[in-house]
């Protein structure tokens, strides 16, 4: 595949990856009891997608799926913190397997980054009342979001991987 052929392959996969954390993010979402944010499976699509496209993919993929579905789902208020947030958990757990190679220490560091910055966010935002309060289900989003995005790469990464030439 020559040069010009595998960029456009990466860009097709970054929107693929960003349009399926959108609908990910909206399929599955429930509202967080005693928050202002909501639950949902996103950041299996934005850790899966670092994982087969690098750190590169996972920031933006997590970047521009994950504040586009925040604006759709009417929570416009948390786009630039999600932006940043979901952002460095995506770039984290690209960089972390491009270094170690191993799904699970790769992916303990961005799961816990996402509800520490949600935390930092809704304190800003709401209170640390709000943002004690929310802590939990951030943290259970991220553990779901990971031990799908290890299941999923098991399944389909090797796929991408071949396929794509990534």
């Amino acid at each position: 595949m020559d040069q010009n052929n595998k960029r456009t392959h990466r860009i097709v996969l970054f929107a693929l990856f960003a349009s399926l954390t959108v609908v990910m993010t909206l399929l599955f979402h429930f509202p967080i009891p005693y928050g202002q944010g909501y639950l949902n499976i996103g950041d299996a699509v934005v850790l899966l997608a670092a994982l087969v496209m690098g750190p590169a993919a996972g920031f933006w993929v997590g970047s521009i799926g994950s504040a586009l579905a925040d604006m759709i789902a009417g929570y416009a208020m948390y786009m630039p913190f999600t932006f940043v947030v979901k952002g460095l958990e995506g770039l984290l757990a690209g960089w972390l397997y491009s270094k170690t190679k191993k799904l699970s220490i790769s992916l303990i560091i961005p799961v816990i980054w996402m509800p520490v910055g949600y935390l930092l966010t809704d304190w800003f935002l709401y209170g640390l009342a709000a943002a004690i309060a929310a802590f939990p289900m951030n943290l259970l989003q991220g553990i779901v979001g990971a031990v799908t995005a290890i299941i999923l790469y098991r399944t389909i990464g090797p796929i991408f991987k071949s396929k794509f030439q990534l």
